[in-house]
């Protein structure tokens, strides 16, 4: 049986660490181990950091040497040995590199390409000298490689790989029982909004990672809003909201915008139904997909998204939201004004998203697709 085996779930981050590649390691893993797989994840353990509410099953590795999110980890393939499945979510920058250039490789590995590595300074340099290097040499070991759209995979550092059977396109899921529509009056309590006032949500990582999350580009676009009847929540913490509370308090709609910092799981859905449209204002390709896009359809509200490749093909435009171009807080005031000056059509997008989540979005579907890869590659051995 395939679900006897043993699989590794390498990844550069997971939770409580708030990001989209540790999401969906995390997802990854409790949803094969419900299904029956015995499923470990093998993570750093940044500045020696271990979290007493992590499972057995989750092991963090002391580090040799770490950059941010980038761990170097020596002992990784030694440790992985007795696994029957390794998969690797890339980039993981000091994990990765161990895979580039192993001669007698036997375990099936399998690699989530989550995005390309943009970055800005140095570490720009560095990403791309390791994506000319290294990284042709990582993906050549790959059994499958799953990327979570061909509309970005198609423009990504990947491309070369598209007429290679090993691609496999793999969305990424939502929780439709945990995301769903309702009434998220307690939050609106909480930060004194009015029933009859729109509110505006982003939910992002707010540090020097996830830099590319534009909330910038939001932030200025709220300034040009001609609808006065709104307030936006920004959802979301790191070393960056302080500069981002100052960017505000300084503006005009300061009274009208909330940080509401980093918000426990268990809370998070309510401040999705609270919400009138979600915002995904991201700035470059380091941004793939946008799970908290899924995460605002599946509870019945529209988004409004760059048009990144990726990020696109989460909203239909003019059906489940809109797309902007990337930066243009003119275009975002804009679309924003006609979601705000019309509630009907807020909700006909918000329903039509719910309608999508489930149909093309579920999970019980997508790890299906799963499995069939992970006997896919089991075949060979």
């Amino acid at each position: 049986m395939v679900n006897d085996m043993r699989i590794a779930q390498v990844t550069p981050v997971y939770p409580p660490y708030a990001g989209g590649i540790g999401t969906i390691a995390h997802e990854y893993t409790e949803r094969l181990r419900a299904r029956g797989f015995d499923v470990h994840v093998t993570t750093p353990a940044y500045k020696g950091q271990i979290h007493a509410s992590d499972p057995h099953y989750v092991h963090r590795m002391a580090p040799t040497a770490e950059w941010g999110n980038a761990a170097f980890l020596p002992r990784l393939q030694s440790v992985l040995s007795t696994y029957d499945i390794i998969h690797l979510h890339y980039p993981f920058f000091g994990g990765a590199e161990l895979f580039a250039f192993e001669s007698d490789r036997r375990i099936p590995l399998v690699v989530t390409y989550h995005m390309d590595v943009v970055a800005l300074g140095l570490k720009r340099m560095v990403f791309s000298a390791h994506r000319r290097a290294l990284m042709p040499a990582i993906m050549r070991q790959a059994d499958r490689i799953l990327v979570s759209s061909m509309d970005y995979a198609e423009t990504s550092d990947i491309k070369l790989l598209l007429d290679d059977r090993r691609v496999v396109e793999m969305p990424f899921g939502v929780d439709l029982d945990r995301f769903h529509p309702g009434s998220g009056v307690s939050v609106r309590t909480r930060f004194g909004i009015p029933p009859t006032d729109a509110v505006i949500l982003f939910v992002g990582g707010l540090d020097d990672a996830h830099y590319f999350k534009g909330i910038a580009v939001l932030l200025d676009a709220l300034e040009l809003l001609t609808n006065e009847h709104w307030h936006a929540m920004v959802v979301g913490s790191g070393n960056l909201q302080k500069s981002y509370e100052t960017m505000v308090g300084i503006s005009r709609v300061k009274d009208r915008v909330h940080f509401a910092g980093s918000v426990p799981v268990e809370e998070l859905p309510d401040f999705y139904r609270a919400a009138n449209v979600h915002v995904l204002p991201s700035t470059d390709r380091s941004e793939a997909f946008g799970v908290v896009t899924l995460e605002a359809a599946a509870s019945g509200i529209p988004s409004i998204v760059s048009d990144l490749p990726g990020v696109r093909t989460v909203v239909v435009p003019e059906e489940t939201g809109f797309h902007f171009p990337v930066g243009d807080r003119a275009m975002l005031a804009q679309h924003l004004d006609a979601i705000l000056s019309n509630p009907t059509l807020a909700e006909r997008m918000g329903e039509a998203a719910r309608r999508r989540a489930e149909s093309e979005y579920a999970w019980d579907g997508l790890m299906d697709r799963l499995e069939g890869v992970y006997r896919s590659v089991a075949r060979r051995v």
